[in-house]
Formats: C-alpha cells, structure tokens, sequence
C-alpha cells in the first residue's frame, strides 16, 4: 500500500467551501457475512467494554463504553479504509496526502447515552488527524432510535475553525461508514434503547487516519 494516496484531484473548491461540513457515506461497507461475525464478536465481549472519557475530562460530556483493543476486527477496518480512501477523496474534492497511522477503537451506545459538540483534532497529541471515520452497525431489528451525528459547518474566529449554526445530520445505517475532516465540530445526540440490553445497542468502529509527519 503506497504511503501516499493516488487520487485524480479536481479543480480546487471555492473558498467558502471551506466552511461547509462536507462528508462521505458508503453503504455496504462490510459483508453481511463480516459484519454478522463482528456483532457475534462484540456480543462475546461485552464484559471488556470500559467507560469512555474526553481529554478534558469534562464531567457528564460524553456517555459511552468502548473496547480499545480488537485486533479480530480492527486490521480489517484498517485495510478496507486504505483500499476505499481514494474514492473517498474524490467525493470530497480533497488533494492527497502522506498517510500516517490510523486508529480505531470500538464503542457502543445504549440507553441516554450520547457525545456532545467537539472536534477530533484540537489537542497537540491530535492535530495531525485528518479524516474521522464512523462505521455504524447493529442488530436487526433495529432496538433503539437516536444517535444521529450532527457535523457543523464552521465559521473562522480569532484564526479558529468553530461550529456555525448550521449543520449536516448523518443517519446511524446499518453496515455504512461516514468520513468527515477531523476538525469539523460535531455531536452524537441521545440515544434511546428502551430494553438497555447491550445487544440492542448503537454499535460503531471509529477513528481517525492522519497525516504523516
């Protein structure tokens, strides 16, 4: 896999571009036969699920468990992104760039669970992620609403990208995979699973690719 992404780059978007949340979302990301061995997977491993936390360490901002460590599952995602980051790059009208590393990690959100307004790249130890990626999956018959991710234009203050009024809502599919720029502002609203069984849960594999330096 080269370290950079060949990508046909088009002509160079006006500038306000800039400051409307764009994103990609590909349906059937995985197989049906992958993504039933990934919920068999998850459901084996509930007891390894730990509570989620920000870098802040802001209190009752973010509501979620997560498993850091799958390796099963998380080399496959890698791959499967590397192999679909080009056309993703085109969607979008973004040049290439050096690939760095890129990360992902489990999480599940039941019952008043929830992620409210950030962005996935305003700490030194974050600023050279890119892209954030969400891949959405659950059992069927869907068991719980809500969990919708809201992505906010932006708008430039004292040389910072903040979140703009406005903003693009993203559906929870099943099997689908969602890119956007890591620094976009974004939130997960409340979801709502009235039996709070963990198989019913909103379940994602999420991430960040990111620059090389």
């Amino acid at each position: 896999i080269p370290a950079v992404i060949p990508a046909v780059i088009p002509a160079a978007a006006p500038i306000n571009d800039d400051l409307i949340s764009r994103y990609a979302q590909i349906d059937n990301f995985l197989t049906p036969a992958e993504k039933n061995k990934l919920i068999k997977y998850v459901l084996a491993k509930e007891s390894e699920f730990v509570s989620t936390s920000t870098s802040t360490n802001a209190e009752d901002y973010r509501r979620s468990m997560v498993l850091h460590s799958f390796p099963e599952f998380s080399t496959l995602m890698v791959n499967r992104i590397k192999g679909i980051l080009p056309d993703v790059l085109r969607k979008l009208n973004i040049p290439s760039f050096p690939l760095g590393d890129i990360e992902s990690q489990l999480t599940t959100h039941n019952d008043n669970n929830f992620y409210k307004l950030h962005n996935d790249s305003g700490s030194p130890d974050t600023a050279s992620r890119f892209f954030t990626y969400v891949y959405y999956f659950y059992r069927e018959p869907k068991a719980f609403s809500g969990g919708e991710l809201l992505i906010y234009d932006s708008k430039v203050e004292n040389n910072f990208y903040v979140a703009a009024d406005t903003f693009r809502t993203v559906e929870p599919r099943n099997n689908s995979i969602v890119f956007f720029l890591s620094r976009y502002m974004h939130e997960v609203l409340t979801v709502s699973c009235p039996s709070k069984a963990f198989a019913d849960s909103r379940f994602t594999i999420n991430g960040w690719v990111r620059k090389a330096d």
